[in-house]
Formats: structure tokens, C-alpha cells, sequence
């Protein structure tokens, strides 16, 4: 089998490299890519049988490389730090997760699940995960450390610019995340948009202001505005 590792931290690729030439003899590597966009261009014109896929990188993420390449018939293995974006990753018929630091043993079966005729059933049983999984928890990236916080203590995330803030009940924390990078992270119906900007847990409202324009107010007198199209939805949910 052939295969390309694509990873923004070349030890990570380094590591990849030695397990697979260690433990996995079967795989060629045909390219290590430092460069997600160098990776895309790549994978424009060459299907390896297998894709070692970082998530989280700078310039673009593992997803929004995949999301860019049409028929791709490649296998494609994640290999990240985070755990928060396991069911997603299933979501783009991830053949298997490996969470950093990769286990040499866990590697060897994520590349023997391509070799044997089980892959299918393997792929059934990933689509078949509880989608609707609401993790206790969700991880963040901000400099040199990653944060746990509870989702329970999230009061609501504003967008701003390529950056997205997060309110909680003891700090506000701002990293390089879109809205929606968050929302799919939380993945938790007791949140909602009332704005193309905000993301709100509806425990933490503690009014509404109707009027010409109307607003949610929030724990700690956090004020979120209602776009025009989303009023009504608002005022359904809570009549609910």
C-alpha cells in the first residue's frame, strides 16, 4: 500500500515515518508534507491508498483539505492530538483515530484494517456511532497549553474575526477557532445561534428585549443581538 503523511510539525511526520518503516513494512510512503497546502496540490493529481491526516494546522485544517478534494478514493487515518474531533472524523469515513502520542500498536492495526476485507464492516460500525454524542468537556488550544473546560460552565462563544471568544462562568478565553470549529466541538442542542456571530446555552438567558431590535441577555449582562431572520425561531424555542 502507498501512503503520504501530512502533518505541520515535522517531528510528527518523523515519528509516523519510523513506525511505519519500523512495524508496518507493507506501506510505501510516497510523500511527508509539512505544508497542507503543499499536501493539497499533491493530492490534486496523486490517490495514495492511504492519507496519515493531522487535524488541527495552521493555513488549513485536516478537514478543510479533504473538503477541497473531489473523488478522492484515498484511505484516510487521523493522527491528532485532540480527542474532541473523533466523531466528526468518522464523519468523512475515517478508516481509524490515533490519538498523539501514536502507539506503535495501534498503528499496525489501523493499517491492518485496510488489508483485510473486514474494512467494510468497520466502516458500518463507524457510521453506526452515536453521532449525537454532548462530550462533558470540550479542549482548547490557546499558545503553548490546552485548557479543559466544562461545557456546562460555557455561558456563550462570540465570533470575532478569524478569532472566537469564549465566555465561561470564571474567564473568557479568545483563540484562533471559528464559530463553527466551536459548535461542532460542543455539539450540545442546548446551544444555539440567535446571531450569525453568537453562540448561547440557553440555561444562562436571563431575558429577552423585544423591540426594533431585538436581544438576549445573558449571565454577567452579556448582551446578544437577535438577527431579523432569527426572531421567531428564538421566540419558538422558548415557547416550547
Amino acid at each position: 500500500m502507498t501512503a503520504v503523511i501530512i502533518d505541520d510539525e515535522i517531528y510528527c511526520t518523523d515519528v509516523i515515518q519510523i513506525l511505519l518503516t519500523k512495524h508496518c513494512p507493507e506501506v510505501t510512503i510516497m510523500g511527508i508534507f509539512n505544508n497542507p497546502i503543499i499536501a493539497l496540490n499533491y493530492l490534486k493529481h496523486q490517490q495514495p491508498d492511504i492519507i496519515f491526516l493531522d487535524i488541527e494546522m495552521p493555513q488549513m485544517n485536516g478537514f478543510e483539505l479533504l473538503n477541497q478534494l473531489d473523488n478522492i478514493i484515498s484511505k484516510v487515518i487521523f493522527t491528532t492530538a485532540y480527542n474532541q474531533y473523533a466523531i466528526k472524523a468518522f464523519k468523512f469515513n475515517a478508516v481509524d483515530y490515533l490519538l498523539k502520542p501514536i502507539d506503535k500498536d495501534e498503528m499496525i492495526i489501523a493499517v491492518q484494517k485496510l488489508s483485510t476485507p473486514l474494512v467494510p464492516e468497520i466502516v458500518n460500525h463507524l457510521h453506526n456511532l452515536n453521532l449525537n454524542h454532548v462530550p462533558d468537556k470540550i479542549l482548547l488550544p490557546i499558545g503553548n497549553e490546552i485548557i479543559f473546560v466544562q461545557v456546562s460552565n460555557i455561558i456563550c462563544c462570540e465570533a470575532d474575526g478569524s478569532y472566537c471568544k469564549i465566555y465561561c462562568l470564571d474567564r473568557t478565553y479568545l483563540l484562533s477557532k471559528t464559530l463553527k470549529d466551536i459548535e461542532d466541538m460542543i455539539n450540545n442542542p442546548s446551544f444555539f445561534r440567535p446571531h450569525t456571530s453568537w453562540l448561547i446555552q440557553d440555561t444562562y438567558i436571563s431575558k429577552i428585549i423585544r423591540g426594533e431590535g431585538m436581544e438576549i441577555v445573558l449571565k454577567g449582562d452579556i448582551k446578544v443581538p437577535v438577527s431579523r431572520n432569527k426572531r421567531q425561531e428564538v421566540l419558538d424555542r422558548f415557547k416550547r
